[in-house]
């Protein structure tokens, strides 16, 4: 149970915390069960803190520092724990599903059976957490460092993973149906028994090698490297090979679950291609092992566009905090993606016509140009200064730029009223034609 002291405290504010636990440092703050939804926790000290199946619904706990703390439980759910730390932190169990997680730290935090589902994990450091048995399914993780994950056994279906680093990760027992894999590292990941379809995206990923097998146990190729385009070629073979499916084949949407817990301990270590159910599946991973106490996932209910691997998904940020001062609000809510225009004039048109068209929107650039010229040449600046410094060459590297610009503007208060203005006014796709820097499409995509 929660210490009243503890509550009460933080009640008062987040600067007063803070400095009670500097002056209090060997004191464990308790606030296990206690309702803190809404509240405005941003850059809170609770290291080390018991938060146990504690209430933070929608809570601001930005750029708050939570090593160590433990979590077990908790609800999260539609929290903003932007730039928050939460290294080797205890989150088993937690619902912080929609949450805002943009460029928070997770590193060898423990997020089993956690339900992330349609979380915003955009550049987020997640270096050898465990995410076994967690739903990640809907989440975007767009340009996160996954390295050295264990994910076994998670639900990623319909995740964004763009860009991502899964050097090292475990993807053993995963489902993968309709999961954005492009332009991702997936070197040294494990792929035992991986179930995917044929919607799965994986254009330009990188991979020089595998493991097949539990422990890995069978290197592919077993020596060198890959050649170009050649772990494609292995990953649509392993699905296509006639005697490389699962010993327990799905039917039905009734028996979904079965591919995930029958008979595990005959699976081969291959790739299974999973045929797309006829309607929605309700919590396709279910471990047979699951604690009472955590309970089931609890999927969303909403429907999923068609066109969902096309875009990436945002997470809008949390509402302004309810309850409880501190020196900071929340930020307010991105605007909602642009709508592309269609630039194609119809077919049939007179070549007159379409002239008028292409010289009133060449026009239309130019005042473009010139009303945001301010914006465009900030952003400019602000990635040129930063590519001159640090290496581009790998689409890991540009996230790390990316992700320092972001941290840099994050910095910098008129520089980021002047940025975010800019988008919310021009939007990404017209600030992106002007700015003209190869990493400006993927840093406004992050910021949006």
């Amino acid at each position: 149970m929660a210490d009243d002291r503890h509550i009460a405290l933080l009640k008062q504010g987040v600067e007063g915390w803070n400095q009670w636990r500097e002056s209090n440092y060997l004191i464990v703050p308790d606030l296990s069960g206690a309702d803190l939804s809404r509240a405005n926790l941003n850059h809170v000290n609770l290291t080390g803190a018991y938060l146990c199946e504690t209430d933070l619904r929608m809570a601001n706990v930005s750029e708050a520092d939570l090593t160590g703390a433990n979590l077990r439980g908790a609800n999260l759910r539609g929290a903003n724990l932007r730039g928050t730390t939460l290294n080797q932190a205890n989150l088993a169990g937690t619902d912080l599903s929609g949450a805002h997680l943009m460029l928070v730290n997770l590193i060898e935090a423990n997020l089993t059976w956690a339900n992330l589902s349609e979380a915003n994990l955009k550049v987020a450091n997640l270096t050898g957490a465990n995410l076994s048995e967690a739903n990640v399914k809907m989440a975007n993780l767009s340009g996160a460092n996954l390295s050295e994950v264990n994910f076994r056994l998670a639900n990623l279906s319909e995740a964004n993973l763009r860009m991502a680093n899964l050097s090292g990760a475990n993807l053993e027992k995963i489902q993968a149906l309709k999961t954005d894999f492009s332009k991702a590292i997936l070197t040294g990941v494990c792929l035992d028994s991986w179930q995917t379809n044929s919607e799965v995206n994986l254009t330009d990923v990188i991979c020089d090698y595998v493991y097949i097998g539990i422990g890995e146990e069978e290197r592919r190729p077993a020596q060198g490297n890959f050649a170009p385009g050649e772990f494609i070629n292995f990953l649509r073979n392993s699905l296509n090979k006639a005697g490389l499916t699962n010993p327990n084949p799905v039917t039905s949407v009734q028996n979904y679950d079965v591919a995930i817990e029958a008979n595990s301990s005959n699976w081969s270590p291959t790739l299974v291609e999973i045929p797309e159910p006829s309607e929605a599946i309700q919590n396709p991973i279910i471990s047979p092992n699951l604690s009472q106490e955590v309970g089931k996932f609890t999927e969303s209910t909403q429907p999923v566009s068609p066109n969902w691997l096309q875009r990436i998904e945002t997470i809008p940020e949390p509402p302004q905090a309810a309850s409880f001062n501190s020196s900071q609000g929340i930020e307010k809510s991105s605007p909602l993606p642009q709508v592309a225009n269609n630039n194609y004039p119809p077919a049939n048109l007179p070549k007159e016509i379409m002239e008028v068209e292409q010289i009133l929107k060449g026009i239309e650039r130019d005042l473009s140009r010139s009303k945001w010229s301010e914006v465009t040449e900030e952003i400019k600046k602000l990635l040129q200064d930063l590519t001159a410094i640090y290496p581009t060459n790998t689409p890991l590297e540009k996230v790390i730029v990316v992700a320092a610009a972001i941290k840099q503007m994050e910095g910098n208060s008129p520089l980021k009223a002047t940025i975010m203005n800019g988008v919310k006014e021009a939007g990404t796709e017209i600030l992106n034609e002007l700015v003209e820097h190869p990493l400006s499409k993927i840093f406004l995509a992050a910021i949006e």
